[in-house]
């Protein structure tokens, strides 16, 4: 499981590279954009998948402080579930083309948190991921 987190924190990092080289044209590409936002959706919904059903359920053993964090992880994830399908509904493509500076702001903070995500997901589940794939000593 921890390969399949790392490959899709991967995906995700080149996809939210792929929306910051759009978001930095002077106009939007009607027909890019909207394939772009969309993968970065479909990635990230296989990686919320991966971490809620496979990789949590796993985690029962943990050190209480662990558990803390994983929780925390838990709990963010859902505000930002919620701030994403804002973005994503506040932002369709006739609001982009009317406010193309707005949406590339709003874009540009989005993407930056993201990459905090993926940095605090990697920091606290990659060790923990480790330790569960490590050989037990006899």
């Amino acid at each position: 499981m921890l390969s399949e987190l790392k490959t899709l924190h991967g995906e995700l990092r080149k996809v939210i590279a792929e929306l910051a080289a759009e978001t930095a044209k002077a106009e939007p590409d009607e027909a890019m954009l909207p394939v772009i936002r969309l993968k970065l959706t479909r990635v990230s919904s296989r990686r919320k998948a991966l971490i809620e059903c496979s990789i949590s359920p796993l985690m029962h053993d943990i050190q209480p402080e662990d558990a803390r964090r994983i929780e925390g992880l838990r709990r963010i994830a859902a505000d930002k579930a919620v701030e994403s399908s804002a973005h994503i509904a506040r932002w369709t493509m006739r609001t982009i083309r009317a406010d193309w500076p707005g949406y590339r702001r709003a874009s540009a903070e989005m993407r930056a948190q993201m990459l905090r995500r993926i940095s605090e997901e990697a920091d606290i589940l990659y060790p923990l991921l480790e330790a569960k794939a490590a050989p037990k000593a006899a």
